[in-house]
């Protein structure tokens, strides 16, 4: 009972941050479980543990972000039509294929895309309109996004918010605030087939995932409702120092942990 509370309450702060940003939140539940159970004398949380419950965490952050942001008019159906299906199996190779890969490989390959999707967050874009025309661009640009970002994030259990904001703002030109809302729900299909894939491997612990779910659900809420409240710019800003501590500390435990 005390880590299903505990595992709660590391699903409020990445649920409300998540979906404030569009990242889902397992950018910072992923330290949270590596690091907080052990501090507080808990059983560690493995790596490929670690990387199920993201994707469990990531499940309940996008659906009830999603719905929230929808609700303002952020949520565009061509990025879920395109840059959702390609996510869509992308997501389901990495997660089942991440089985058979070491942690140490794990949190090396999440370390340095979060790295890189830090560093383009910190790059400098123009606002583009909301009304941009982007939906009557070629789909294909929007497929291969999806694809790449499902691949890693059902590797790692990151979740493809990161990744995916990044590719639509400083690719594809999305604005920022539907790049957010959109993200959300493109991940939520990714979520879907990545939770699957973990919990038929086997890396899913049920009372942690119990718990995570509950406490992201009410901080998805939270973060939404923040994110309608925020410039863009401050949100890019925001999501660039988040990702950034996430990589940063990633890299760190690949150096210096055993686990996995």
């Amino acid at each position: 009972m005390a880590i299903a509370i505990l595992t709660a309450l590391i699903g409020l702060a990445s649920g409300f941050f998540g979906a404030m940003t569009g990242v889902g939140g397992a950018l910072l539940a992923v330290p949270l479980l590596l690091t907080l159970p052990q501090l507080l004398g808990f059983q560690p949380i493995t790596v490929h543990a670690t990387t199920g419950l993201a994707m469990v965490q990531g499940l309940t952050t996008n659906l009830v972000g999603a719905l929230v942001h929808r609700r303002a008019g952020f949520v565009s159906g061509f990025l879920l039509r395109w840059t959702g299906s390609g996510i869509v199996v992308g997501s389901l190779l990495g997660s089942v294929a991440s089985r058979w890969v070491p942690g140490r490989w794990l949190l090396l390959m999440l370390g340095l895309v979060l790295l890189f999707c830090s560093l383009q967050m910190m790059r400098p874009v123009p606002e583009i309109e909301l009304e941009a025309n982007f939906a009557h661009s070629s789909p294909n640009r929007f497929i291969a996004a999806g694809l790449l970002t499902g691949i890693l994030s059902g590797a790692t259990g990151l979740g493809t918010g990161s990744l995916t904001i990044v590719l639509l703002v400083h690719w594809l030109k999305v604005p920022v605030r539907i790049a957010i809302g959109s993200t959300l729900g493109i991940s939520l299909l990714a979520a879907l087939t990545g939770t699957f894939g973990k919990a038929l491997t086997l890396q899913v612990p049920l009372v942690e995932a119990v718990g995570l779910s509950l406490g992201a659900a009410v901080g998805a809420v939270l973060g939404a409702k923040a994110s309608h409240r925020v410039t863009a710019k401050t949100l890019r800003q925001i999501l660039a120092a988040f990702i950034a501590i996430a990589a940063i500390h990633a890299l760190w435990c690949c150096v210096f942990s055993a686990t996995g």
